[in-house]
């Protein structure tokens, strides 16, 4: 499940990403698209200027399409119950992109949503989308 605090912090990695500051420094971007922290002992850095992005950013437009912080809303509690198990924010035609996971009737399903926004999410249905989601993100789906 994608919480709206997770939503926020994803905004905040893309924003300091795109602005190219000291955030930026600390990243490299591999073949997948997806970026990783490039040396471990700088990440209370990276996760201090992420804290400061989150903070400021407060309610402002920039988190228009979250919904409330609450769960009595729409937005973050339209993924109850999913898992959220890769991101990439290399997606064509999208801010970035979130996987999930999800238990249904004892089947492991999966499903994807673009910029947060939960009516986006699809189960994803193909075998050779999900082994690669699966190789990708690293998940072990006998691990949930």
């Amino acid at each position: 499940m994608s919480t709206f605090a997770q939503e926020k912090m994803m905004r905040a990695h893309l924003l300091l990403i795109q602005e190219k500051g000291d955030y930026y420094d600390y990243f490299s971007q591999g073949e997948s698209g997806m970026w990783a922290l490039t040396n471990e002992a700088d990440k209370d850095a990276a996760q201090a200027l992420l804290d400061a992005k989150v903070a400021s950013m407060g309610t402002n437009t920039i988190l228009k399409g979250l919904g409330p912080e609450n769960n009595g809303g729409e937005g973050p509690s339209d993924f109850e119950g999913y898992q959220a198990i890769h991101y990439d924010d290399s997606v064509s035609g999208a801010d970035y992109r979130t996987w999930f996971y999800k238990e249904v009737d004892g089947d492991a399903k999966y499903y994807k949503a673009d910029n947060g926004n939960s009516d986006s999410i699809v189960e994803i249905v193909d075998s050779s989308e999900i082994s690669t989601l699966i190789t990708d993100s690293g998940f072990d789906p006998s691990q949930p």
